[in-house]
């Protein structure tokens, strides 16, 4: 049996592998396109001669995101899933964006620092299965703090009155999560059930996992600067992303596990995104900001390693790794 994981594993990396190298074919062949589109402009000069007109964003925003894993069930016959946890997170958080202004032929950089804090209303489900169906589901409580920085460098073209930007960017992004309490919906002993029981197990105030990622993710986009008239302008931009996670987690309630970590996530994938900057000119240096945005990254391939208190280690594939993210803010952008 251990023969047989061993063959599946390899396998399995050996598909991530391929699906890895048709990902990065892909990314260069977008590349070498902007790359050909920038090469056709008819004055190309050094790059620190193209920034100018530098403009400051403080801000601050709503974002709501939903995490989840799954581990698969290896045979259930009513459930394709042994396990998976859902964190659905309500985020305030304060930033500061600076960017140089879009011109057509020219590039333009940005980067952007974010800081959010996990508020009281947000939630952590864990479910269980086994042959006969989903025996535990439980919520807690979370805390924690999200880290985010972003940069990029892109080069405008002007298409019938609008300003079309090409990105190359990098994201990235710390999450650290706590979870307290347990609250039980259902519960059931393993495999039978005679047993139900609802209910506080655990209060508010005491820690039951932690769990905390770190999120890469190279990208490449498009952006639409419009102007409405003189005083308001809509800046669309889509997003393709590719991303690779590393997430570990401590289970303080498991005396099978060893605590920190208890088990550690490797993955990649894609995802897709899409943002509306909405602006009204108030005069020449000032300008009042507004931005709506959503993401969604999916695992392609994912491996968790467990750590036993007994000084063992297994490897297994993940069934699910996602990202759902939307947010709003709102902001003051001076020139200066």
């Amino acid at each position: 049996m251990v023969k047989n994981l061993n063959i599946r594993l390899k396998l399995n990396v050996v598909k991530s592998i391929m699906k890895l190298k048709i990902l990065i074919n892909y990314f260069l062949v977008v590349i070498l396109s902007i790359i050909s589109v920038i090469a056709q402009a008819d004055e190309i000069i050094d790059l620190s001669k193209k920034i100018q007109d530098v403009k400051v964003t403080p801000f601050t925003s709503y974002r709501y995101d939903i995490f989840q894993f799954s581990i698969p069930s290896n045979g259930f016959i009513n459930s394709t899933k042994l396990s998976e946890l859902t964190w659905k997170n309500h985020i305030s958080e304060v930033g500061i964006k600076l960017e140089t202004q879009p011109k057509e032929n020219q590039f333009n950089v940005q980067g952007q620092l974010k800081y959010g804090y996990i508020l009281n209303n947000s939630k952590n489900q864990d479910s269980d299965w086994d042959n006969i169906g989903e025996f535990s589901r439980t919520f807690s409580s979370v805390k924690g703090n999200i880290y985010d920085f972003s940069t990029a460098i892109g080069f405008s073209q002007l298409l019938q009155n609008t300003l079309f930007t090409y990105y190359l960017g990098m994201d990235y992004t710390k999450y650290q999560m706590k979870d307290y309490g347990l609250y039980y919906t259902i519960h059931r002993f393993y495999n039978e059930t005679n047993q139900n029981i609802l209910g506080q197990s655990h209060s508010n105030s005491k820690l039951v996992s932690k769990y905390r990622f770190n999120n890469y993710v190279p990208w490449i986009g498009l952006s639409l600067n419009h102007c409405i008239n003189d005083r308001f302008s809509v800046n669309p931009t889509v997003k393709l992303y590719f991303f690779y996670l590393s997430g570990e987690a401590g289970w303080v309630l498991r005396d099978d596990l060893q605590y920190n970590p208890s088990f550690t996530h490797k993955a990649f994938g894609i995802g897709v995104g899409f943002d509306t900057e909405l602006l009204y000119q108030y005069n020449n240096n000032l300008a009042l900001h507004a931005n709506i945005g959503v993401k969604k990254l999916d695992m392609i391939q994912g491996i968790k390693k467990t750590f036993y208190s007994f000084n063992h280690t297994s490897s297994s594939e993940l069934y699910k790794l996602s990202l759902f993210s939307s947010s709003i803010s709102a902001g003051i952008k001076y020139k200066f």
